[in-house]
């Protein structure tokens, strides 16, 4: 990267900071704030977009709004953030408040309005400005433990006008942390054609010796060539074990700069370029994530605010070197891991390994490949780059290796309906096999000639049926109950096979707002939505799998209107 470019860099983000510091946001919950996860934490292909804030285990916590503004969207969802709330401010950003279990009187009313409206659950609304304004600390809503969520905690977010995830701790959002980052692993990469690092021209965990909590020192090692390092480390807050992200790594060589990054703001189109930043073959394997301290042509990441030849570094024989790693928080504490290298060209004992085998898949083209009777079909942006492909046609199914290679965007997988009996094609599916040995349904669809499944993930893939309809049990009554005194209807619904696509209810043949929570398998009805009409009523729930099975409940009860 050019001097001027590398300052302009400089100077922005320290405009940029010194502007972020004048915003008087308040924190959105009144206890001290402890995370479970935090801004920029590297996840299953994106990076984490805001804080995880821990609710003492509970649900039902104050949720308040950080600064004044008015409510800009409001989407409740099944999976993702559950209910979320998003507010406007007058600064131009965007304040987001993820899997709550409920909002305040006001903002509930508007929003069971629309459901009724659109007889939906799930719902996405933009409501005008005048509609829903907030005060900075008015209780806009409740902490939960809705969407996608492992356990009560509330997700909290800002995002500018471009609506890209910035870290919000920039912002004036308090977290107690006195704790430097904890290093657990340091990996040298020979990266150019005749590179080699110890005599390997693979990867090669690197031996660290921990000085004290602020620094690591690495073995020497012997090098030859063009090398990168990999970095598996770890950060964590006050009064918190979990294992988070790091805001900012930077290493220099022989105390000059050649890579930084910094976890202030990144894009949600790119996020998933996540996968080009890690050793995915590494991830792949351990499921642990090293992040490469150099940068692929064909990473598109906007994180990064130096780089000298794109992160890798040219070792010569006969020279010296120190590499020298800092690892920094937020708050500014640091760990640094010096690698001392020698320049040395060695005899090569480990050889590097290109797995081949006939089937070249190429980036940036669409390709399709023909396993009779299965057709693999790659889009022009599936991939990142070519790799070569490693597939078995099965006794009944087919197997699928992408050498370590992470997909972009998904690949189908084509089976021709006209293989399968016509009895049950309107019961099939593609399934994946999981860990337990279980076939799993993949998000499938049918044509008139075929079934497709969408998948980004290797393994062993199945036709699979299902023509088993839904289960819907009654949890709090029974047929014919009398329920003058209950606040709560509530149902229990299940799918074994492929899973709820979706769900209906009414009273007297009016529609009802169920409100669904997936981790409990349970639809639940407030019997203060709609005023009963008489004391007989009769109930109708209809619930839809993913194959189109049908199951319809009905019952009669009996309640009073108060």
């Amino acid at each position: 990267m050019p001097k001027i470019l590398t300052f302009i860099l400089i100077v922005f983000f320290s405009l940029q900071l010194s502007a972020q510091n004048n915003y008087d946001f308040r924190n959105p919950l009144d206890i001290p704030l402890y995370l479970s996860g935090n801004f920029g934490e590297l996840r299953s292909n994106h990076f984490h977009s805001g804080l995880d804030i821990k609710t003492e285990g509970k649900e039902g916590l104050k949720v308040y709004a950080v600064q004044d503004g008015f409510v800009y969207r409001i989407k409740i969802t099944r999976g993702g953030y559950g209910k979320a709330l998003y507010i406007k401010h007058p600064n131009g950003l965007l304040s987001v408040y993820g899997h709550l279990k409920s909002f305040n009187k006001e903002i509930e009313a508007y929003i069971r309005q629309k459901q009724y409206e659109k007889k939906s659950f799930e719902i996405e609304v933009f409501p005008y400005k005048i509609e829903l304004p907030v005060k900075k600390g008015e209780v806009i809503a409740y902490s939960g433990n809705s969407g996608g969520s492992f356990g009560p905690h509330l997700h909290f977010e800002l995002r500018n006008m471009q609506e890209h995830p910035l870290n919000p701790m920039a912002y004036g959002i308090e977290v107690a942390d006195h704790k430097n980052p904890i290093v657990q692993n340091i990996f040298a990469y020979p990266l150019g054609e005749n590179a080699e690092v110890n005599q390997s021209q693979k990867q090669v965990k690197l031996s660290l010796s921990k000085k004290n909590d602020s620094l690591y020192v690495s073995d020497s090692i012997t090098a030859f060539g063009e090398i990168g390092i990999g970095l598996q480390a770890f950060d964590r807050q006050d009064f918190s074990w979990n294992k988070n992200g790091l805001y900012k790594v930077r290493m220099k060589v022989n105390g000059m700069p050649v890579y930084e990054h910094i976890m202030q703001e990144f894009s949600f189109a790119r996020s998933h370029f996540i996968n080009t930043m890690i050793d995915y073959p590494y991830f792949s394997l351990t499921h642990k994530r090293v992040i490469k301290l150099w940068v692929e042509p064909y990473n598109l990441l906007e994180i990064y605010t130096q780089l000298v030849k794109d992160g890798k570094i040219q070792v010569a024989t006969g020279k010296n070197y120190y590499i020298n790693l800092e690892l920094s928080d937020y708050a500014g504490n640091t760990t640094q891991v010096v690698i001392p290298v020698i320049g040395k060209k060695l005899k090569i004992l480990i050889p590097k390994e290109v797995k081949k085998t006939p089937y070249l898949v190429r980036a940036g083209k669409k390709q399709s490949l023909t396993f009779a009777p299965y057709k693999l079909i790659f889009g022009k942006y599936s991939l990142y780059k070519n790799f070569y492909l490693d597939a078995k046609v099965l006794k009944d199914g087919i197997y699928l290796e992408f050498n370590g290679t992470p997909i972009h965007k998904s690949i189908q997988i084509k089976y021709p309906l006209k293989n399968l009996p016509e009895k049950l094609r309107r019961f099939a599916y593609i399934g994946r096999i999981n860990k337990k040995g279980k076939l799993r349904y993949t998000y499938s669809k049918k044509s008139k000639d075929s079934l497709r499944a969408y998948t980004k993930l290797p393994g062993t893939y199945k036709i699979g049926y299902d023509s088993i309809p839904p289960v819907i049990k009654p949890l709090n009554f029974v047929a014919k109950d009398h329920l003058n005194n209950y606040r709560w209807l509530k149902l229990k619904i299940w799918d074994k096979n492929t899973g709820i696509k979706s769900y209906k209810g009414y009273i007297d043949g009016k529609w009802i707002l169920l409100q669904y929570q997936p981790k409990k398998a349970m639809l639940t009805y407030d019997f203060s939505d709609l005023k009963l009409k008489g004391y007989k009523h009769q109930l109708k729930v209809v619930v839809k799998d993913l194959l189109g099975n049908t199951t319809t409940y009905q019952t009669v009860f009996y309640r009073k209107q108060n």
